[in-house]
């Protein structure tokens, strides 16, 4: 241990010292030689002290415990047997650790590192999380994440266990950190290599085509060895028959070793866009060794995006027939409509690619879902298509739109301060067992806070959480204190089993007592409870008119128990797969168990004069019939709205628009033909009306003699847009301006390069499977001969290029250790990781100036006593001692008045008892002879001294069988008096 200066500089302040020793020898002249002296001192030794605090001393102290990191490749490209051998060889290494000395932590990633064990003196656990985003590789990520595992004070080591095929983050430029830091990366590479792989490169479609057009679609394979081997073809999730000379719809092929390429004509008899997947199965199950990255797939788009795709909200009779009414409408004016049910919409953004106007009758968001909203609203910000959205008792307020993806891109919002309240009691009742860890507890927590927001300060709330046992969160109390109310409920965690009919039990017996319009309870569970007579209880709620829905999450759950139980209790039952549509669950219950978010009652609507050149050309106020219903909702600011109700505070909104993103929307709050709209379906204007509608929202697509093509290869995509055929002036002037839709739904503007006159091209990203869409804006000519247009293209991504390498990557490793200053391990040596002459030694360092200050403190302290305190040190050092010999002498003068006292009393009670009794043993204070009184006189000091007297000798016989007692006391006695002579002499001689 050492000591060393951070900042020396501050020495140079010593200079100054001659300067203070002037000036205070000046000022302190008055003092007399000693105390001037001692000031100076003082205060030259404050200045002394301060300046080394500035100089920021260090106690510095070398040590060599150590922290290692393990950081293991859990991807798909890594083989099942070579990650158990990887766990072997960490299991192996730290047993050759250094009790006391060493910890180790471990951190399994692929596309996310997850930590799996923080820093401990030995390793805990033999087996790994599951990995998340196993297509991916990022190598970046766990160097990031390794960085705050390790302690502060001990040497640093992060041991990298991988095959090095990373395809996510460039690692160097995270190794060029650990480097500054002085941390060493050891690598371990996975070896392997696949002797027998096929791969599907590539699947190749033409971007656009005509109806009946025959196309050749191009696949491209790479095999490691000659095989045979037979294809498959689907042609929008359909098998096409390849082989017409037998029964097989596959047609066998012959793969060579290499490079392989095939050509398959496709008929594309009708619009719209064809997807196309190629599969390929080798007839030799050895000649091939993942099966994930034996498929290809592409799209065509064929004709223009005109149709009008209409989805119903649910398979009852009424969502079907308000379908069927709004297609037939628009059929009447000249617009092509398909009608689907909502599970048919697939959430893929080349779904709607042919799509010019997307309308939802009466479609709730929970059963959306979170991708087919994000779907939809990518549809209209960046595809620029067209959304309409009918209402109906399942949609807007009522359908859980609050807050979602879909309600951002409406014109119109959820307004709870229009919402008819009624008096609600509400108990939430929350499955907390373990399989509900994670992020299903996450959501749930998420969704119950959401539902407290919905309720009006005077409902009550109650939450229970139940897992073997149930537990009352938040007792029912008013929704008035909405922050307390989420705090309770964020403190809910995960627990053991399952038993859900003690914690219903105790919502029923909350609720029954309380004096409330609506009593209602929301269950929500993933797995299966212990048995209990679930039927009863519900019976028992429907009679205390209390209702219960049930929500099942994920698979596990009892759907069946769960339906049951909402049938009973005249609740509802929801399901969800995952617990992404919690929240909206239950924002939709809790609008439709406390609130009337519809208005049932006959109206007209209002047209607004000024806000009819648009959707409402044509219309006027006597025009428009009168409706018997709509959904509460109120109109965002830049929203249009030409039909309205007038109400008491403002309008709600009828028909509202406007423009989002490239797209844009329109909102009919009312629908529900047959029951709220009867007279808008006789009315004759009915299917002009929704002509305009869908043709304002339809997004144009202007016919192109351009050119466009798109791949993918390595990762990457290419996009070509071709003009090199037109005349010259539109080559030239051809603009483009291009947004690529990624297959998350998020969007980034795409840049295109001039590469020739005519020419354009753009790459982009593509190492995540799924689709790409690229959404293009042209213009080219000049004057009145300019002219523009949208393009679209895309690509598809099969599968991850993770699942394309055939070998480990030494390369990238090594290049990590290297630039670390980390070494190359081998499996067979796993000792190699803590051994001792690999450590790098740390200095702890531990700043002291805090101590030096408040040293200097005391100092200063002193410094001014010396100054103001007018003692000499000569005066000073005689009170101190004078003091001292005091404090002596009260000592001792207190101890022999105290055992004068003591001898006095004894003397008085042996004068007054003459002898003690027979029958009671004798006091040795009473055992003095009474006639021993002083033959000596008392001598004088400082205070007197009782006398005593001699004792008389006698016999043993005359003194009878106390004697010896008696004897041994009084020798006692006259021992204490001749020291108390002793301490009176010394007394008065001082």
């Amino acid at each position: 241990m050492f000591v060393e200066f951070g900042q020396p500089g501050y020495f140079a302040l010593v200079a100054i010292l001659p300067v203070i020793v002037l000036l205070t020898r000046r000022s302190l002249a008055a003092l007399g030689t000693v105390r001037r002296k001692l000031a100076v001192g003082l205060r030259c030794l404050v200045v002394v002290v301060l300046i080394v605090a500035l100089a920021d001393p260090q106690w510095v102290r070398t040590t060599d415990d150590q922290t290692v990191v393990f950081a293991l490749d859990t991807s798909g490209s890594i083989p099942g047997w070579l990650e158990n051998e990887a766990l072997g060889f960490i299991n192996a290494a730290t047993k050759t650790m250094r009790p006391g000395k060493d910890l180790v932590a471990g951190v399994g990633f692929a596309g996310r590192p997850s930590v799996w064990q923080l820093p401990k003196s030995g390793l805990t656990t033999d087996r790994l999380p599951p990995a998340t985003r196993r297509h991916e590789t990022n190598i970046a990520s766990v160097l990031k994440l390794g960085l705050g595992l390790f302690p502060a004070q001990t040497s640093k080591r992060l041991v990298l266990i991988s095959d090095g095929n990373e395809n996510r983050a460039v690692s160097s430029e995270v190794a060029q950190t650990y480097a500054a830091l002085g941390i060493p990366i050891d690598v371990l590479p996975l070896q392997y290599e696949h002797q027998s792989e096929i791969i599907v490169e590539r699947l190749s479609a033409p971007a656009t085509a005509n109806r009946d057009e025959v196309i050749d679609l191009q696949l491209f394979i790479r095999s490691q060895l000659p095989t045979a081997a037979h294809l498959r073809l689907y042609h929008n999730d359909r098998l096409v028959d390849l082989d017409e000379s037998s029964e097989a719809s596959s047609l066998p092929i012959h793969l060579d070793a290499g490079a392989n390429r095939y050509a398959i004509p496709v008929q594309l008899p009708t619009s719209g866009v064809h997807r196309f997947t190629a599969v390929i199965s080798p007839d030799d199950k050895l000649a091939d060794t993942m099966a994930i990255n034996n498929q290809g797939s592409a799209f065509t788009i064929v004709g223009q995006a005109e149709r009008v795709l209409i989805v119903a909200g649910s398979s009852s009779q009424s969502d079907r027939e308000g379908a069927r009414v709004l297609a037939e409408a628009l059929r009447k004016g000249g617009i092509e409509v398909e009608q689907i049910s909502l599970h048919r919409l697939p959430a893929d953004p080349a779904s709607l690619a042919d799509c010019s106007t997307l309308i939802l009758c009466n479609v709730s968001a929970f059963a959306l879902g979170e991708n087919l909203q994000k779907m939809i609203a990518s549809f209209v910000r960046d595809q620029g298509g067209g959304l309409v959205v009918i209402g109906g008792d399942q949609s807007f307020s009522v359908g859980g739109y609050a807050h979602t993806t879909l309600e951002e891109v409406l014109p119109v919002e959820t307004d709870r301060d229009k919402l008819k309240l009624l008096s609600l009691a509400m108990v939430i009742v929350i499955d907390r067992s373990g399989s509900m860890s994670g992020e299903k507890l996450a959501m749930a927590r998420q969704a119950a806070m959401g539902a407290v927001q919905l309720l009006g300060p005077l409902d009550r709330i109650g939450v229970i959480a139940f897992d073997s046992m149930p537990e009352c969160v938040v007792p029912i109390r008013t929704a008035a204190d909405r922050t307390a109310i989420a705090r309770m409920i964020s403190t809910i965690a995960g627990g053991g089993g399952t038993n859900m009919f003690p914690a219903l039990e105790q919502a029923y017996a909350a609720l029954l007592p309380l004096d409330a319009n609506l009593k209602h309870v929301i269950v929500l569970t993933d797995g299966k409870s212990v048995h209990g007579d679930f039927e009863a209880l519900a019976g028992k709620c429907c009679d205390a008119g209390i209702t219960v829905s049930t929500i099942a999450v994920g698979p596990d759950a009892d759907r069946a128990l769960l339906a049951r139980i909402a049938t009973l209790s005249q609740g509802r039952m929801y399901t969800a797969r995952s617990a992404q549509p919690l929240p909206q669950i239950f924002v939709h219950e809790t609008v439709l168990a406390s609130t009337s978010g519809l208005y049932e009652r006959p109206f007209t609507p209002r047209l607004d004069e000024s806000d009819n050149e648009r959707i409402m050309v044509g219309f006027s106020q006597s025009d428009i019939p009168a409706l018997r219903g709509h959904v509460v909702a109120s109109a965002k600011p830049a929203a249009s709205v030409p039909l309205f109700r007038p109400t008491d505070e403002g309008s709600d909104p009828i028909l509202a628009y406007w423009q989002e993103g490239l797209g844009r929307a329109v909102a009919f709050t009312s629908g529900l033909w047959n029951h709220w709209a009867p007279q808008w379906v006789a009315w004759p204007s009915f299917s002009k009306l929704w002509t305009q509608v869908v043709r304002y929202a339809g997004r144009s697509s202007n016919a192109s003699d351009l050119e466009v093509e798109s791949s993918v290869k390595n990762g990457v995509g290419h996009v070509v847009v071709s003009a090199e055929y037109l005349p010259r002036e539109l080559q030239t002037s051809l603009e483009l301006t291009g947004r690529l839709i990624q297959p998350d739904y998020s969007s980034k503007p795409l840049h295109f390069e001039r590469t020739a006159s005519g020419r354009l091209e753009a790459d982009f990203s593509a190492d995540l499977p799924g689709t790409y869409l690229v959404n293009m804006a042209y213009s080219q000519g000049e004057g009145r001969r300019r002219h523009s247009g949208t393009l679209r293209t895309g690509i598809v991504v099969s599968f991850s290029k993770e699942y394309a390498t055939m070998t480990h990557d030494d390369t990238t490793l090594a290049g990590l250790a290297r630039k670390t200053g980390g070494r190359v391990l081998s499996a067979q040596y796993p000792d190699m990781v803590f051994e001792r002459s690999s450590i790098r030694p740390v200095q702890i360092r531990r700043s002291v100036w805090e101590l030096l200050v408040k040293f200097a403190l005391g100092l200063f302290l002193l410094d001014v006593a010396v100054r103001r305190l007018a003692v000499t040190p000569a005066e000073l050092f005689q009170k101190l001692t004078g003091w001292t010999d005091g404090l002596g002498a009260r000592e001792v003068a207190a101890k022999s008045v105290a055992t004068l006292a003591a001898l006095r009393e004894s003397h008085s009670q042996t004068r007054e008892s003459g002898k003690p009794p027979t029958d009671q043993p004798q006091r040795r204070d009473e055992q003095v002879n009474p006639d021993c009184r002083a033959n000596r006189p008392a001598r004088q000091s400082g205070y007197s001294i009782p006398q005593t007297h001699r004792p008389t000798t006698s016999t043993p016989s005359e003194r009878g069988p106390a004697s010896a007692s008696d004897e041994s006391h009084t020798s006692r006695l006259l021992k204490v008096k001749k020291r108390l002579d002793n301490e009176s002499d010394a007394g008065s001689q001082s």
